[in-house]
């Protein structure tokens, strides 16, 4: 499943000399933020931040109390400024198949330490940031799932 279309403000940002001085790392920060957010406003508790372990990170864990399921999240933030490549473009493009490969494993060492999780859903929230404090947001659904509607 994908949600696309959502717009929102980012007071962060808000003044264009502002947003073009943010560092790239000023940029995920924010648009981790802005993710967390977004999901809190659909209904998603967030448990974790920055979820680390030796296969790799996470960005944010949440609870989708709909699906009543564990979430972990991955946030693509990019400028809608200076595009070079799709992937700059698009945010989800950065998502290949090496980073779904990782995300596997990620996701095994999470119910592995967190048992009694018997399942859980790998999202991915794409931001593309645009000047004048503007986001747009894409919501990829379940992206280890191969069946799962894009």
């Amino acid at each position: 499943m994908h949600d696309r279309g959502d717009h929102v403000g980012c007071d962060s940002a808000a003044q264009p000399s502002l947003y073009d001085t943010l560092t790239s790392h000023e940029v995920g920060v924010l648009g981790e933020v802005i993710a967390s957010c977004y999901l809190e406003e659909r209904g998603y508790d967030i448990l974790e931040r920055n979820y680390r372990c030796p296969e790799g990170e996470a960005d944010l864990v949440a609870y989708d109390r709909v699906e009543e399921q564990v979430v972990l999240v991955e946030v693509k933030t990019r400028r809608a400024r200076n595009v070079r490549s799709a992937a700059e473009l698009y945010p989800e493009e950065a998502v290949d198949d090496g980073k779904r490969c990782r995300y596997r494993r990620i996701a095994a060492r999470y119910l592995t330490e967190h048992f009694p999780i018997f399942a859980l859903r790998f999202d991915v929230v794409a931001i593309t940031m645009v000047s004048g404090g503007e986001a747009s947001i894409e919501h990829f659904y379940d992206v280890l799932n191969e069946e799962a509607e894009r």
